[in-house]
């Protein structure tokens, strides 16, 4: 009996290392680089970030083609992506997805976000954010991290402070070129988790990027959809 409990503790002393670095959060390698085509031909680069095991969010024209508002054909993600030819995770399995604007009457930011829930729990590959749907007084003029994939899949980063545009949209100085849709997010000393709180939708000609807030509805059309 002595033996079998010392078995059990030399089991668990070498296992807490192992079990110590699984529990490690690493931001890049739940953020993906969306390579996706629409049923009308075109093609395009995005972002998305996941916040749940099953659930990703992104911007609604990585969605939809916003030229001739046309559903995907399809889509891969890459996870983590560093080149062309590397990446943490590459996910190409089923999927549904909702965007909140198909872009029929041409681009309108304030409607750019949509989400993707997978089939399988692709958030035990990459792990996930946390996310919040702030008030207006919780999210201005804060510090807010922004990443986002640029075309050659290299992840780049705006830390700024951001600014209540209205209730749907948030800006902030600073932008990256790139595949639009990656997360817009807190994270602070003390906080386990970083939060995400919107994705990144746009920029303009004076240096200002522009994101689409995570807002209720949207969190509750996910839980409703499975994506946590």
């Amino acid at each position: 009996m002595k033996r079998l409990s010392a078995l059990v503790l030399l089991i668990i002393l070498v296992s807490l290392p192992f079990l110590s670095l699984a529990a490690q959060f690493e931001p890049s390698h739940a953020i993906a680089y969306l390579e996706a085509k629409f049923t009308c031909g075109c093609e395009r680069g995005g972002s998305g970030a996941m916040i749940g095991k099953y659930g990703m969010v992104t911007a609604a024209h990585n969605l939809y083609c916003q030229y001739h508002s046309q559903p995907l054909k399809y889509c891969n993600f890459y996870f983590g992506a560093k080149s062309v030819n590397s990446c943490w995770y590459r996910h190409t399995g089923k999927f549904t997805y909702r965007a909140y604007t198909r872009f029929t009457n041409g681009y309108n930011s304030a409607d750019d976000i949509g989400y993707i829930v997978f089939d399988t729990p692709v958030g035990n590959k990459t792990g996930w954010f946390g996310w919040r749907t702030g008030s207006d007084s919780y999210l201005n003029e804060e510090y807010t991290h922004v990443q986002t994939y640029d075309y050659s899949r290299h992840l780049q980063e705006v830390f700024s402070i951001q600014y209540v545009r209205d209730s749907k949209q948030i800006y902030w100085k600073g932008w990256t070129s790139g595949a639009e849709g990656g997360p817009v997010y807190f994270w602070y000393e003390g906080m386990e988790y970083p939060e995400v709180v919107g994705v990144y939708t746009s920029h303009d000609s004076y240096g200002n990027g522009y994101g689409r807030r995570l807002t209720t509805n949207v969190v509750d059309d996910m839980r409703a959809a499975g994506a946590f």
